[in-house]
């Protein structure tokens, strides 16, 4: 049962019975994609306190699609989301600064307005 519910957040959140090819090789890339993506939604989830069980559609919602600005230095990448309601529930996330080996090493962090 459980996996079928992961498989119902897929199709719901990522599209994934919307497959981008019949060529092979694009859907074994939709597929991969798919995979990372919800396996990053996961690690997030588990790091929002009341959210863990919450499905990547309402996580997209509530944190992801967030304006921002972008801010790309010799070092470290900065990401400033804007101000939304749930904020506070990120801040408390404590998102570490991640390095991000194809930026030759830079950092990636995160602030909220």
């Amino acid at each position: 049962m459980r996996i079928e519910q992961r498989l119902a957040e897929q199709i719901r959140s990522f599209h994934l019975d919307s497959l981008s090819s019949a060529v092979a090789l694009n859907v074994d890339l939709d597929i991969t994609l798919t995979a990372w993506a919800a396996a990053a939604y996961d690690h997030l989830r588990q790091r929002l306190p009341g959210y863990e069980q919450t499905t990547p559609d309402t996580i997209w919602r509530r944190f992801i699609s967030t304006s921002g600005q972008i801010t790309i230095e010799p070092h470290q990448i900065t990401c400033r989301l804007n101000s939304r309601t749930y904020s506070p529930i990120m801040r408390s996330a404590d998102l570490p600064p991640v390095k991000i080996p194809w930026w030759n090493e830079r950092r990636l962090r995160f602030q909220f307005a």
